[in-house]
């Protein structure tokens, strides 16, 4: 299988549908993007999120990108007063917001402590990549309604700023 090819593909596409089914396929090619070229070792979803979450170099380049580019930080603006207003919530709990390590049990207490379900700044990296994990579990299990405008919302910005770190991290792959 040409991995390289099949990331392409699932990037070209998203673009040509609705907001659901563009987050779909980029986070499509962003999995496969994380779990056969830049973690290889990891095959759990939750161990290559964290993996991603502690990279310096991409967190580094993705910020600068935020900072560099009027739409994303203007779509990372939004997302984080709109979560700013209502938190991101989850129907079982999370333990993941504010969390980069392995094991959810070495969180700090200040991490634990910290407000949970927002995008704290626009330099939060770990909650940007958690916000981006969430649409994808609920959208996939079935916890995202086409008709809810708050979904619709988070569907919407979590492809806008997913789309600009796939792009990120396939010209990182080609240097």
């Amino acid at each position: 299988m040409d991995i390289d090819r099949l990331i392409r593909n699932w990037h070209n596409k998203a673009p040509e549908e609705d907001y659901f089914s563009k987050f779909v396929f980029e986070y499509l090619a962003f999995i496969a993007f994380l779990s056969k070229k830049k973690f290889k070792n990891e095959s759990k979803d939750r161990c290559v999120i964290q993996k991603l979450k502690q990279d310096i170099a991409t967190k580094t380049a993705y910020l600068r990108q935020i900072q560099n580019s009027k739409e994303l930080k203007k779509a990372w603006e939004t997302i984080k007063k709109e979560f700013d207003r209502i938190p991101f919530q989850h129907l079982n709990g999370y333990p993941w917001w504010n969390c980069s390590h392995l094991d959810v049990n070495q969180q700090t207490a200040q991490e634990k402590g910290e407000k949970k379900g927002v995008i704290h700044s626009l330099d939060d990296w770990e909650n940007m990549i958690e916000f981006l994990y969430l649409v994808r579990n609920n959208l996939f299990h079935g916890q995202k309604d086409t008709e809810d405008e708050r979904d619709q919302f988070a569907v919407e910005f979590g492809y806008k700023t997913l789309r600009e770190l796939v792009e990120l991290l396939l010209e990182e792959a080609n240097q």
